[in-house]
């Protein structure tokens, strides 16, 4: 009976919109309209006032721009380059790139690569004390040797398990290399 007395409902507002409206073609993403939120008490209880103070975000992009990284391997921890944080707290998921450009003419080729390592106590502790990097995401690009000093990396999509990251920033090639990392965040 109560599914019943909800299709009726929508049925009526569905109706006195089409009444309101006359016959105009209603665009729904720029036309404003009248909204009745209706109270279930049952299933969802609704108090006070019911708004949307802006549109909500489904994606955006974060960009960490032109760090200079010098020569330092992945694994040598307390060297690494901090660039700054990403703030994922609402998205699910990243798309990670890595691009930038070696300074001078590259004699041993190597990897640049970015390391998004959670702001937890836990796995910032085991980093600073151990220099272990638990639950990383990483993006990481393949630098030409020669006279190509440009490189870029794949665009790997990770799932988002924590509201912000550290990023860290390594260089094994022999030169500087002056960095930009992009995340896009996605629901």
């Amino acid at each position: 009976m109560r599914k019943a007395t909800a299709a009726v409902v929508v049925g009526v507002i569905l109706a006195a919109a089409v009444v309101a409206f006359g016959q105009e073609a209603v665009e729904w993403g720029r036309d404003a309209l009248k909204v009745v939120v209706l109270n279930f008490p049952e299933t969802w209880r609704v108090e006070g006032e019911v708004a949307v103070k802006s549109p909500i975000s489904h994606a955006t992009m974060v960009a960490l721009r032109d760090v200079q990284v010098a020569p330092v391997a992945r694994k040598d921890t307390t060297r690494l380059v901090a660039a700054g944080t990403v703030t994922a707290q609402g998205f699910s998921s990243a798309v990670l790139s890595l691009t930038g450009q070696i300074k001078g003419e590259v004699a041993k080729p190597g990897q640049v690569g970015a390391l998004l390592v959670p702001d937890e106590e836990p796995v910032i502790r085991a980093l600073d004390e151990q220099g272990q990097l638990l639950l990383t995401l990483e993006v990481v690009a393949d630098s030409v040797s020669g006279r190509m000093p440009y490189f870029a990396s794949d665009q790997p999509r990770f799932q988002v398990a924590f509201e912000r990251y550290r990023v860290y920033l390594y260089n094994t090639t022999d030169k500087t290399a002056e960095v930009s990392l992009f995340a896009y965040l996605t629901n």
